[in-house]
């Protein structure tokens, strides 16, 4: 059985850059759940002369494989040439192919906007869902006009509209949004209200971990030495301690590794954190960005699929460690591994006061982050 690092072979460089893009095209949807990225960042390097092999793609896909990856292809394009091909697939919620093609529309802006307008108009609600999502990333004036208009006729969607103008961020959305909450249910009173504070304040900052579908956004944190001793790592903010005992040992939690311990965790999540790290050196994944494409990965495949209790702890320790790392900005798994080993060095001495018997965490158990007393899919 396949695990979440393992990946079917890879090609040479030099093969992927010979190949014809149907050839590249049709190898999309029969790779899913894993990522063809090569394939797919090969498509998007030769612009828009592949869409109409990605178009022939999805016309066939529903009986031979995945849509969503041409699909995502097709966004990253960004031509107005993709606009009717994506428009099919914002009705089709199955394996979030909706959500990739309100994405992939957004990207593509100013051009899609005839099309989305008309969407918002569908008896479709999904199909109106996911033109509202469209419409949130295309910062010009007539995608916030719709999304105003569509707030005083579309009570049902109402809370997913106000989100939309939060999104865009113009606070002369803020009386439509006012005027949508007086005759709004009890329910959606409070989200529109939320909404009205938002534009209010302003834009929320960014977070700092770019998380998103299909090709990920290669933020690159900005370089700098990374202290790899304990104590360095406790003045960090991602090891700060947050001053409430453990109820099983009576020591204080703390982060020395982004991820909530104690003084009878501690070692055992730090030696889980280094094994996710190290299984993903083994797979020839060496960054943060294309270790988090992998959790990607992991996660749409449990989806889709099932998956235990175990995998899905395994991808959250995984990603959680990742998320740490981008913090202290260290991209490069190699460097983060060795961090993590000094500090899985470094811990019993500074626990050098613990009881003779230590609670080891067994890796191999389904219960593994529920002995840690933490949230496997909450780390905040």
């Amino acid at each position: 059985m396949r695990n979440e690092t393992e990946r079917p072979p890879a090609a040479s460089s030099e093969e992927f850059s010979n190949l014809a893009s149907a050839v590249l095209a049709a190898r999309l949807p029969a790779a899913s759940p894993w990522m063809p990225r090569r394939e797919m960042e090969e498509l998007a390097r030769r612009g828009p002369a592949v869409l109409p092999v990605l178009a022939d793609v999805l016309r066939m896909a529903p009986g031979r494989g995945d849509p969503l990856w041409p699909i995502v292809v097709l966004g990253e394009l960004r031509d107005a040439g993709a606009v009717p091909v994506l428009g099919v697939f914002l009705g089709r919620v199955e394996g979030g192919l909706n959500v990739a093609a309100a994405e992939a529309l957004g990207k593509i802006g100013a051009p899609a906007l005839p099309y989305l307008v008309a969407t918002t108009a569908s008896d479709d609600r999904a199909r109106r869902l996911a033109a509202y999502g469209a419409l949130a990333m295309v910062p010009t004036d007539e995608a916030q006009r719709c999304l105003r208009d569509a707030l005083g006729r579309d009570r049902v969607l109402g809370d997913v509209i106000a989100r939309a103008l939060v999104q865009q961020g113009q606070p002369e959305a803020i009386a439509a949004v006012a005027a949508a909450a007086v005759h709004a249910p009890s329910r959606m009173r409070r989200e529109l209200e939320a909404a009205i504070a938002a534009l209010v304040q302003g834009p929320i900052p960014p977070d700092p971990v770019v998380h998103r579908s299909g090709l990920r956004a290669r933020a690159r944190a900005s370089r700098g030495p990374v202290p790899l001793t304990l104590f360095d790592a406790i003045t960090d903010i991602a090891a700060r301690r947050e001053g409430r005992p453990c109820r099983r040992c009576g020591s204080t939690f703390w982060r020395p590794a982004g991820i909530r311990v104690c003084r009878h965790t501690a070692e055992a999540m730090v030696e889980l954190q280094a094994a996710r790290l190290d299984r993903w050196l083994a797979a020839g994944i060496g960054d943060v960005w294309a270790a988090l494409d992998d959790c990607d990965v992991a996660e749409m495949r449990i989806a889709r699929r099932g998956g235990s209790a175990l995998q899905r702890d395994l991808v959250a320790v995984g990603r959680a460690t990742l998320f740490w790392l981008v913090t202290i900005r260290c991209e490069d798994l190699h460097v983060g591994l060795q961090r993590l080993r000094l500090i899985g060095n470094d811990l019993p001495a500074l626990y050098s006061s613990r009881p003779a018997f230590t609670h080891r965490i067994p890796l191999a158990s389904a219960l593994t982050l529920r002995f840690a007393h933490v949230n496997p899919h909450n780390f905040s």
